[in-house]
């Protein structure tokens, strides 16, 4: 019975995401167990057909580990169709919980045909360049506050949109502590943030997912992107506003919210 309703939960999901519409709130006994979640997860994004241009990282701040009761970070994947240009627009959508800045690495699509687990020794070799990201997160349902784990991880980890800037070799060492900056230009507000935040490095981060997308054969068949995590805290949205983010070293990233 639970198979038959996990089923039905991520075909609603995906169907959701894929009309750019809403569903009812998601029963919170259903996805309290975040290995449930995670299925839903992974299901609807069987669901969707879309197609994959990466990975993000989610609960990369440990310091939210003991609110969202999550012993782990979560993952889920990145979209073509959800991807916007730097420095263009993104349309507004209902139900948004605000953008993120992150650090985002391009990673050679041979890291799959490696047999050996991905270590701060051997990561390099993968890694095409570093960018600054921006990632809009909310829901598919009709909710205005997260109030579980569970919640974020079944709901495509809560991704909506990636607008990804310039990228650069950028130094791995230097990437474990570099100040950043998300501005809404629209508003005059500035939340400054550090990549430290990210697992303590995004560096971390990015070993710990790789690693996983590897272990659930979660292979693609092109060089894709990762994103590590926000270096930020969650950035409120409103239609018309106008973000820039920047990260010390690396670069700049900005969208509109048309």
């Amino acid at each position: 019975m639970k198979a038959k309703l996990i089923k039905s939960v991520s075909e609603k999901i995906a169907y959701a995401r894929y009309k750019r519409k809403f569903l009812p709130k998601i029963s919170k006994n259903l996805i309290s167990n975040p290995n449930i979640a995670t299925q839903i997860c992974r299901d609807a994004e069987m669901e969707l057909l879309w197609n994959p241009i990466g990975f993000k990282a989610g609960a990369t701040n440990k310091s939210m580990w003991k609110k969202l009761k999550a012993k782990k970070p979560f993952f889920s994947y990145l979209y073509e169709e959800s991807t916007y240009k730097n420095n263009g627009k993104m349309p507004f959508q209902k139900n948004l919980l605000g953008a993120e800045l992150e650090v985002a690495f391009k990673i050679k699509n041979e890291v799959f045909n490696f047999n050996k687990k991905i270590t701060k020794s051997n990561i390099s070799k993968f890694i095409i360049g570093i960018a600054p990201a921006i990632e809009v997160v909310g829901f598919r349902q009709k909710l205005k506050a997260i109030d579980c784990l569970g919640r974020m991880i079944s709901d495509f980890g809560l991704n909506v949109a990636f607008v990804a800037g310039k990228l650069k070799k950028y130094s791995l060492k230097k990437i474990t502590s570099v100040p950043t900056t998300l501005i809404n230009k629209t508003t005059k507000k500035n939340y400054p943030g550090n990549t430290k935040i990210v697992l303590g490095n995004p560096i971390n981060s990015l070993i710990w997912l790789l690693n996983e997308i590897k272990k659930n054969n979660m292979i693609l068949s092109s060089d894709f992107w990762v994103t590590s995590g926000s270096s930020t805290p969650i950035i409120p949205i409103k239609k018309g506003d106008l973000f820039y983010g920047s990260i010390k070293g690396l670069g700049s990233v900005s969208v509109k919210i048309s």
